[in-house]
Formats: C-alpha cells, structure tokens, sequence
C-alpha cells in the first residue's frame, strides 16, 4: 500500500523492529510447516497435520502482508506478539498430547528465546513470560507419563524466559543510547541548517541583484552556487566622481568558510572603493585580509565604470578577463592579468582602461562557467563559452546569461564543480 504524507508524518517505522518481526514471522511460518512432513504417526505422535497447515499458512500471509500493507506494518509488534502466543499455545498443546516430548520441546525454548530480541516494550515481554512459563509449569506438571524428567522440563522452560528478560533489558539500554544519540545529532542538524540558513541569507546579499539606475547602462547579474552557500561576490559602490565601482571575486573553496571570506571581501571592497584607482582598491584589501584570511585565496577584478565618457578603468587579481562584445559581433578579451589577493604571495596589480561605444556589452564571468568538464574529459573553456555567446548574441540581458548557463551545463551533464556567476553591463 502506498503510504501519502500524512500517513508517513504520522507513523515513523521502526525499521529493526519490523526487521526482526519478519525473520520471526518467516521461521514459525517454516518451523510449523516442517512438522507437516515429519513421519509423526510413525513415531506414535499426536500432531494434526490440518492445525499446522492453517497456522502455518496464516503465518506467512501475515509474513507477506508486511511487504505490502501500511497497516501490518504499523502494528507489526502487537501482531507478532500474537503469533508469539499462538506458537506456544500450539507448542504447548503439543507437548502435553505426546508427554513433553523432546522435539516440541525444542520448539517450546526457541519461541521463548525469540520474544527477547523482538519488543522493545518490557510489559508486554513481562506479561507474555510470566503467563507462557505459567501455563508452561502446568502442563508440565499435569502431563500423564512425561518424557522429560520433570525439574529438567521446568528449567528448560525457565532459563530461556530469563535469558529473554536480560537481552530485553540490554535491548532496551541501547536502544536509549541510540535514541539520545539521534536527538543530539537531531539538535546538531537543525543548528546546522539554521546556520545554512543565515549563510544563504548572507550569500544572497553578496550577489547584487538590485542595481543603481545609470543613464542608458544596464546591468544584470546571475549566481548559481556549487553547494548551498558559495563563495562568490559581486557588488558595487557609487563614487564621488560620478562613477561606479565594480566588484566581482571568487573566493577558492564552497561553503560557510568561503562565504564568510566573501563576505569580508565585500565590505572591504566598501571601504576601499574610493581609492583613485582600481589597483590601490585591490592591493588595500589584500593588506586588510591578509591577516585575517588564511586558508583561502580571492581571485577578483574590479571595473570603474564612468557612464559620461562610457571609459572603464579596471584591475585583475588572478581572474578571468572580461569579454568585451561589440555592437558589430566582434569579441574581445580585455588585456591585462595580475596576482590574486589574499595569497602567500604578494598581488602583482596594474590598472588597465577601455572607452566603450554606445551598444557594446561587458561580460564578467567567474572560473566556474569555463572550468567544467564533459563526458570525456574536455574542458569547456573560453572558446566555448565565445561559441556560445555568438549563438545567442541577439539575446539580452537575464536571456543571455540564462542561455549561457544552460550552454554551459548541457555540456558538462550538470555535474559543475564551483559557482557560477556572472555579470552583464550594456550600453544602451
């Protein structure tokens, strides 16, 4: 049966108990169904093959049923408890027809020993030892000519329902154990998903969506993260002289860590955005992060854009090159490079500048948008992505990097490794 949602909220399974209930199930059903073939009238035993075949039978469509029915399943102990008391009803009238005969014996131990590995719920184990050893003694004592010597009988009896009490009670100290365990990890996991939670809120404020409305400027960013946080930025700040500053980095590494390095980068971004140029801006967050950020390194350039002349000014730190499109579908990488930030090495940093022309488009684009990697091993690269970009190049803004990002992960099976995030700056 198909369990819907409220069904499951309501009944969480528990998978050991139902486990162990089926080997019990699936043993009586093949236990009770041997003595059908066993040559008892032969061996002067009164053992009515017609009473094995029902219980047997019944016994493994129960056994069955678990597989199938949300309902067998969800009361799976009391029904094994009651094939418990049937199997020793059945065993003991067994043994008091043929004058405790060895095999039903046999039988009789192995039942009681089963219960103690099968409940979790010591009234019920208490309440069916104490009644089955009971009913046990007394046929026993009241069986006509015994085969068992009678003392022998009674601790065969006796010594399984005390080995059944203590495996409970072990049972049921681990079974503690295991439950104060989950309700720790429990605890650990909502606090780890409450941080998550902070964190993605902390990522989405790092990737600029919303930006300043400039005269004939548009731009548009895009951010997909490798794992729930990433450790890519992109913002900006508006300057005196009439500019924006751009900021698009990469932090190396994913996760909370690398968000947090992003986050740092950001704000010091902000303080330092007002420097002459984009160089000075970098080299002084590098000298403020320095020390503060030790396991990870920021690959990053930063653009001031003058909308009166359309001239950017711009600085790499170990990232990417921006891309340059023409009105004309021409395509350039802008020159430059330099060394990242935030490294054992101190950054190697130049300014670099380019007047753009009414039209043109400025793609930024971080290392996870080229450094994926297809069936057989090939990167996808920055020809490709130039590919891609001249099949889509009547696109516009969000259409665009939605276009690129499909290319992108089309090619490497959506098996990308790092962030991807991207930025667009047209002229109108």
């Amino acid at each position: 049966m198909k369990l819907n949602r409220r069904e499951s909220d309501k009944f969480q399974l528990d998978q050991e108990v139902l486990k162990i209930a089926r080997i019990c199930l699936g043993v009586f059903s093949a236990f009770i169904a041997f003595g059908i073939f066993a040559p008892t009238e032969e061996q002067g035993l009164y053992d009515p093959k017609w009473i094995r075949i029902v219980h047997s039978g019944v016994t493994f469509a129960f056994f069955l049923l678990s597989y199938f029915s949300f309902l067998i399943r969800r009361y799976i102990q009391s029904i094994t408890l009651v094939f418990f008391y049937t199997m020793s009803t059945h065993s003991l009238a067994l043994l008091y027809w043929n004058s405790l005969f060895v095999g039903y014996l046999i039988g009789m131990v192995m039942v009681i020993s089963c219960i103690g590995v099968s409940f979790v719920d010591r009234r019920w184990l208490v309440n069916y030892l104490v009644s089955v050893s009971s009913a046990g003694i007394l046929v026993g004592i009241y069986t006509v000519d015994p085969q068992v010597d009678l003392s022998l009988y009674i601790t065969s009896i006796i010594t399984p329902a005390i080995v059944s009490y203590l495996t409970l009670n072990v049972r049921l100290g681990s079974v503690a154990k295991l439950r104060d365990s989950e309700s720790q990890l429990k605890l650990f996991h909502d606090r780890v998903s409450r941080d998550l939670e902070l964190a993605q809120e902390i990522q989405n404020n790092l990737v600029t969506t919303t930006w300043p409305k400039i005269p004939n400027t548009k731009f548009t960013s895009f951010f997909r993260s490798f794992e729930k946080v990433g450790g890519d930025a992109i913002s900006y700040k508006l300057r005196s002289d009439g500019s924006i500053a751009i900021f698009f980095a990469d932090v190396s590494g994913h996760g909370i860590a690398s968000a947090m390095v992003s986050a740092m980068a950001v704000l010091a971004f902000n303080i330092h955005a007002v420097e002459e140029e984009p160089a000075t801006c970098l080299k002084s967050m590098h000298e403020d992060l320095k020390n503060l950020v030790t396991t990870n390194h920021i690959s990053a350039v930063v653009v001031y854009y003058f909308p009166e002349t359309k001239k950017i000014s711009y600085s790499y730190a170990g990232h990417p090159p921006l891309l340059h499109l023409k009105t004309d579908g021409k395509f350039q990488f802008l020159e430059g490079s330099g060394r990242l930030i935030v490294s054992m090495l101190e950054p190697k940093l130049r300014n670099y500048s380019r007047v753009l022309e009414e039209g043109d488009r400025l793609l930024f684009y971080s290392d996870g948008m080229i450094e994926v990697f297809d069936e057989e091993d090939e990167i996808f690269g920055e020809e490709n992505l130039v590919n891609s970009i001249k099949n889509h190049f009547d696109k516009k803004g969000e259409t665009l990097l939605n276009a690129l990002f499909e290319d992108v992960t089309a090619y490497s099976k959506e098996s990308a490794s790092d962030d991807m995030s991207m930025l667009l700056l047209e002229l109108q």
